[in-house]
């Protein structure tokens, strides 16, 4: 029993330190790997006119581990306050949920902080200054082991590797024109639809150079 006990603490010490770690990050990492990063070309908030909205979704994937880090930055565009840790929101996605992220101008009539629809804690706002903005998305996972190679970057829970990668995620978006009711779809490019797992992922994969038939694909290829 007192072994037990030993575990769970382990367990919650675990989260509550990957918890505090994202909330006490203020700006996107400055990251180049590619399983760190997601984009998507096209985003904009014109003033009575238009706004963008993303969902970002953990879908509980058997490969991915139940918090996962999250930094959505707002690129070439102007916000309220115009630096670093302004154009970002930063969370923890848990497993089965769902965060929204809005960004509107400033001065939008319903989606505010006055609002109580927006204000919980799976609703992000990134305000934008009263005038036409139009940009792009950047998002980058918040890790416990950026330093480390792709394929390394995971935690065994019983016998299964979890990874804190973007591909665990579903990301989807819509820039919203409100005056017809209608928008675009917006497209990411290294979420959970552009990436998987791959590999064997297991000791008996070796890197493999194409040549013998004995090789196996590289461990954990599909979020390098």
């Amino acid at each position: 029993m007192k072994q037990f006990n030993k575990i769970i603490l382990l367990m919650l010490f675990g989260v509550t330190v990957f918890t505090q770690s994202v909330q006490a990050q203020t700006q996107a990492a400055d990251t180049r790997f590619s399983s760190r990063l997601a984009f998507s070309p096209y985003a904009q908030a014109v003033p009575n006119d238009s706004y963008t909205f993303i969902g970002i979704s953990h879908p509980s994937l058997d490969s991915a581990l139940t918090q996962i880090g999250v930094a959505l930055e707002v690129i070439d565009m102007t916000t309220t306050v115009n630096n670093a840790a302004g154009r970002v929101a930063i969370f923890t996605v848990d497993a089965g949920e769902t965060h929204r992220v809005f960004v509107v101008n400033q001065s939008h009539a319903t989606i505010n902080n006055l609002n109580s629809s927006f204000t919980d804690s799976r609703t992000h706002l990134i305000n934008t200054v009263d005038s036409a903005q139009f940009g792009s998305i950047r998002i980058t996972s918040v890790s416990e082991r950026p330093q480390l190679a792709a394929g390394l970057r995971d935690v065994t829970v019983g016998t299964t590797k979890k990874f804190d990668n973007l591909a665990q995620l579903n990301i989807w978006g819509i820039v919203f024109v409100e005056s017809s009711g209608t928008g675009f779809a917006m497209e990411f490019i290294g979420d959970a639809q552009d990436s998987t797992l791959g590999g064997a992922a297991n000791s008996n994969s070796t890197l493999g150079d194409g040549i013998g038939s004995g090789a196996l694909p590289r461990p954990a290829r599909g979020i390098n």
